[in-house]
């Protein structure tokens, strides 16, 4: 069994974020995490402290926009492979028990509308190829009418 979760955390580096993070991480003893952050930077010492035997990967914010942390557990994933592109952090993952091998995407969709088919055409192309197991959780910012 696997336990991730994906969140918007918005104010990370407002005072208490941090030990909200990692306590969240801990009490709920996840396996995965997939935030959103506004961050543009992650020290190995911040990572660390959330948790260290998480393997880590980021995209950096834009200004007050995106930014995105992902983190495995490294007990449970081998990570085969790490991807980024504009909207997206995607990891190719093999469980170390099961072997069995999946993708998590973790997104971060414009929130303006002149960005909003660049993310879709991103989405396809990262899964035209793929024909395993995939994940993609995140913040999409599309609504449907």
């Amino acid at each position: 069994m696997m336990i991730g979760a994906v969140w918007n955390i918005r104010g990370l580096n407002k005072r208490g974020k941090l030990q909200c993070i990692t306590d969240f991480v801990s009490e709920n003893k996840l396996d995965f995490s997939f935030q959103e952050t506004k961050k543009e930077t992650f020290e190995d010492s911040f990572l660390n402290y959330v948790n260290r035997d998480f393997i880590w990967n980021f995209l950096p914010a834009q200004g007050t926009a995106r930014g995105i942390l992902v983190g495995l557990n490294s007990n449970k994933f081998e990570v085969l492979a790490w991807q980024q592109t504009r909207y997206f952090v995607s990891v190719m993952i093999k469980n170390c028990s099961e072997k069995f091998v999946w993708r998590f995407i973790s997104v971060y969709g414009s929130a303006y509308k002149e960005g909003k088919a660049d993310f879709i055409q991103e989405l396809s192309s990262l899964l035209e190829n793929w024909d395993g197991p995939a994940l993609v959780g995140g913040d999409f910012n599309l609504v449907s009418n």
